[in-house]
Order: structure tokens, then C-alpha cells, then sequence
């Protein structure tokens, strides 16, 4: 018996690294998962991972910034399952650049997409949980909390997306609705080089020097990967959490801890 048996759960961003491993997790936890996201083959990918001993995921195209996109997920979430138990709004994505390189067009685009996505699947997952209520997961990230010079937009963002997971979750409690979120530090699968901090960090040398200084700030030292995340993301949407509501879920290794 798994702790998400007979739970349906839809996880956007399932296409990317993080998606991925939370699909994987819930799956092997026992839910059945609808992974949503906009690339089609990454998405297949995730799908195949998370089923290959007999779990029960599928893949839907998903823009998560358009309600028209979030009611035809849902309509067909509906149809096939009849109910809906949990949703992780993991999708998302930054624009990092110095505060006078960025433009507004970078600042929209970020609050779209971690904002106002996420407030879409907040809203879907209110109209759609059942009368024994559900449970939200959002993602934000530590520079929401502590500032980050290079990631003023992309904090902004996540930032927002703290306070409003603060007041859904007592927006949700008199219908049984948790709602929390997830606070990964750096994830890198299996320890490698992302091709995020490649292109971020301008190279591989520098995506190295930042993975070094990272796990110098970082009181286990060692980076995370993102089935440290997915774990979370089980526990959360778990019968285990019941009386878990409206927390920040930190993953980092201790960084926030220890003032980094």
C-alpha cells in the first residue's frame, strides 16, 4: 500500500527536471498522476519514467498562464478520474540578469508564468476538490525570503507566490483545503551540471564555480537533486500532513538556516 493510493494528482511543469522527479515520486507513492507542461516529448519521457513498474500517470498539453488551457485540463481530469485529490503548481521559470539589464517585458513574463499560473491552478483546484477538501503544493525558491541581487524579478515572483499560498490556505480551511509550499535550495540531478546554470552562469566553468560556492554556503555540503523536492511534494499531498496548512517547506540543506 502506498500513502497516495487512489489519489489523482496533476503536476505542471512535469516536462522539466523537477516535474519530473515529483511525477516519479507521487506515482511510486501509489496516486495516479496527470503531468501537464508544454513540451510533448520531455512530457512523454516523464510519463514513461514514472510508469515503468506499473504506476498509472498520463501527459496533457498545458499552457498554465491561460484559464482556458486550466479548464479543459481539469474538464479532462474530471471525465477520466472523476475527482480530483491534489495539484503541485510546479511550473515556472526565471529570468536572472542584473536589475538595469532587465526589462519589463522580463518582469511580465516572470509573474505570469510563477504568478499568475500558479493563482490559475490555485483557482481550478478550489472549484474541483471534492467536499473532503484537497491539497495545494506550490513552489517558490530561497531567494523569495532572502533577496538575491541577480534574481530581483524572478524573487519578486516567488516572493508574491509565498504570501498568496499563505492566504489560499486559510481561504481553504473551512472546506479541508491545504495549501503549502515547497522551498527547494540548488537541485542538480545526480549532482550534474545543469543546462539552467550553463547558460546562467555563462559556461561550464562558471555553472562549476557557482556549484562550488553553493555547497561551500550549505551546512550538509553537499547540492540537492530534485528527488529531495519530490519527497516533499508526497508528504504534502499525503493523509500524513493532514493538519499541515499554510507552511514553507524548506529543502535547501540548511542554506536558509545558516544565513546564505
Amino acid at each position: 500500500m502506498g500513502v497516495l493510493d487512489e489519489k489523482v494528482i496533476v503536476v505542471t511543469g512535469a516536462s522539466g527536471s523537477l516535474g519530473r522527479a515529483m511525477t516519479v515520486a507521487l506515482v511510486e507513492a501509489g496516486a495516479t498522476v496527470i503531468g501537464t507542461g508544454r513540451n510533448l516529448k520531455l512530457g512523454e519521457e516523464t510519463v514513461a519514467l514514472a510508469t515503468r513498474h506499473g504506476g498509472k500517470a498520463v501527459f496533457l498539453a498545458h499552457d498554465v498562464t491561460e484559464d482556458g488551457d486550466w479548464s479543459r485540463v481539469m474538464q479532462e481530469v474530471m471525465s477520466r478520474y472523476g475527482c480530483l485529490d491534489a495539484v503541485v503548481n510546479n511550473a515556472g521559470d526565471a529570468r536572472l540578469a542584473p536589475i538595469e539589464e532587465l526589462a519589463l517585458a522580463d518582469l511580465e513574463y516572470v509573474l505570469r508564468l510563477n504568478l499568475e499560473g500558479s493563482f490559475l491552478g490555485l483557482q481550478h483546484a478550489f472549484r474541483h476538490f471534492g467536499p473532503e477538501g484537497g491539497a495545494v503544493v506550490n513552489v517558490t525558491v530561497l531567494t523569495a525570503y532572502g533577496g538575491n541581487a541577480g534574481s530581483t524579478a524572478y524573487g519578486a515572483a516567488k516572493g508574491a507566490l509565498a504570501q498568496l499560498t499563505k492566504a489560499a490556505a486559510l481561504a481553504g480551511r473551512a472546506r479541508g483545503i491545504r495549501v503549502n509550499n515547497i522551498v527547494p535550495g540548488v537541485l542538480f540531478a545526480g549532482g550534474e551540471l545543469s543546462a539552467g546554470a550553463i547558460r546562467v552562469h555563462g559556461g561550464p566553468e562558471g555553472a562549476q564555480r557557482f556549484k562550488e560556492r553553493i555547497i561551500a554556503k550549505t551546512p550538509l555540503r553537499r547540492l540537492g537533486e530534485p528527488e529531495d523536492a519530490a519527497q516533499a511534494a508526497v508528504y504534502l499531498c499525503s493523509d500524513a500532513a493532514r493538519h499541515v496548512s499554510g507552511i514553507d517547506l524548506v529543502v535547501d540543506g540548511g542554506r536558509l538556516v545558516g544565513g546564505n
